[in-house]
């Protein structure tokens, strides 16, 4: 899966609205995973929870269509992170 059909995906499924929610869950996944007291398995419930209740507040609704506008945003940040990683770490091993 490459860049292109990321945004695709993302396009497809979320609400334009919502897609603001995706890179916030990024910058904050960024600065979570550097805190020393956030274990690992923590930070994808926190984007989950945190996802929710942006796109509730984005969308204006506690609907079931904001919760999973919400988990669809964590999802994709999730994704495109390690997309990110892998690729950077696979680049690092071909050199």
């Amino acid at each position: 899966m490459n860049q292109t059909d990321l945004i695709a995906l993302a396009q497809q499924y979320m609400a334009d609205k919502a897609l603001i929610v995706v890179v916030v869950l990024l910058v904050l996944g960024y600065y979570l995973k550097r805190t020393p007291r956030v274990q690992d398995w923590m930070i994808p419930w926190f984007l989950t929870v945190t996802g929710v209740v942006l796109a509730c507040g984005i969308l204006q609704a506690a609907t079931v269509e904001s919760v999973v506008q919400g988990i669809l945003a964590a999802g994709i940040a999730s994704l495109t992170h390690q997309l990110w990683k892998q690729t950077a770490e696979k680049r690092k091993d071909d050199a």
